[in-house]
């Protein structure tokens, strides 16, 4: 693989310390700053996980083992880095790649399924820089890999190396990812049906008896979200299972931040405590080997 192809890679990103936590939120809030409640909240989720999230050095991690798994199979170009929320932000990346010089560039986002609201939204990034900066670098994009063979592997030994000790005939398995606003319904967008084929393909290679499928981390924009949400669907199977115990897999997330080490390790798992269900989580793939040969493999794809 010759080096006229080099890859930008997308990440969502995180503030490094709490005093960035405001100027992060904003860009979020597309240039609105959070009302001093909605900042007190989100910083009092950042200190019950410690402080900071570890989100920029695991995506750190996840782009050193995706350029190796692309070295690996001989491909010889660059890789960048460039984050939705935070610094580098792609259009960071891109003013870069123009000043190296690349022509070519395959991007991919660190997200395995398509939503116009999230990976289309990197992909306009994207674009709206290179139109800024280098107007004729031929970008091209990968839009979803949630289905490839390695990448549910990957999910697939979580999930059975958090079920030790557990008889899978006796534990509801939960497949969760972020909710987006109930709108994207109006255009027939992809996302519900790929998170659904990932989370069935992997209950299928593990052979398991119950499994179901819940959003988590909406956000509270006045408008309807994909449903049901997370602590619902806790509650249901409060209810209605015996067996009492729940195992939570964020199949739409690929490493620990904060909607995974809040809205999983503390909000879903004191729910489960209040409604008498043990917890387990299986472990996030963070720089999984696994998963950076799929990315690799789709990204080489897409050169060709």
């Amino acid at each position: 693989m010759a080096a006229d192809w080099d890859v930008l890679v997308m990440a969502y990103g995180t503030p490094r310390t709490l005093d960035e936590v405001e100027p992060y939120y904003t860009h979020i809030r597309r240039g609105r700053p959070p009302s001093p409640e909605q900042l007190k909240e989100l910083v009092r989720r950042y200190e019950a996980i410690g402080g900071v999230s570890p989100l920029n050095e695991i995506t750190t991690k996840q782009v050193r083992a995706i350029e190796t798994a692309l070295r690996g199979r001989g491909w010889n170009g660059r890789v960048y880095l460039g984050m939705k929320h935070w610094h580098p932000f792609i259009a960071e990346a891109v003013e870069q790649m123009a000043k190296d010089g690349v022509q070519r560039a395959v991007g991919v986002v660190l997200a395995p399924h398509y939503s116009r609201l999230s990976v289309g939204g990197y992909i306009d990034y994207a674009l709206q820089a290179r139109e800024q900066v280098a107007a004729d670098m031929e970008l091209r994009f990968v839009e979803r890999w949630g289905s490839h063979p390695l990448f549910i592997e990957a999910v697939a030994r979580k999930v059975q190396e958090a079920m030790e000790g557990w008889r899978p005939e006796q534990t509801m398995v939960v497949f969760s990812a972020h909710s987006l606003p109930a709108r994207i319904h109006q255009w027939g967008d992809p996302y519900e049906r790929e998170l659904m084929d990932s989370a069935q393909m992997v209950a299928q290679k593990l052979n398991l008896p119950y499994w179901t499928f819940a959003y988590q981390s909406a956000s509270n924009t006045g408008e309807p979200w994909l449903e049901p949400d997370i602590l619902d669907r806790l509650e249901e199977i409060a209810g209605e299972w015996s067996p009492k115990q729940v195992l939570c897999c964020a199949i739409g997330f690929v490493a620990d931040h904060l909607e995974v080490l809040y809205d999983l390790d503390v909000d879903a798992r004191q729910k489960c405590e209040a409604l008498g269900l043990r917890y387990r989580r299986a472990a996030s793939l963070n720089d999984d080997p696994l998963m950076a040969e799929a990315i690799a493999d789709v990204v080489l794809q897409k050169m060709e």
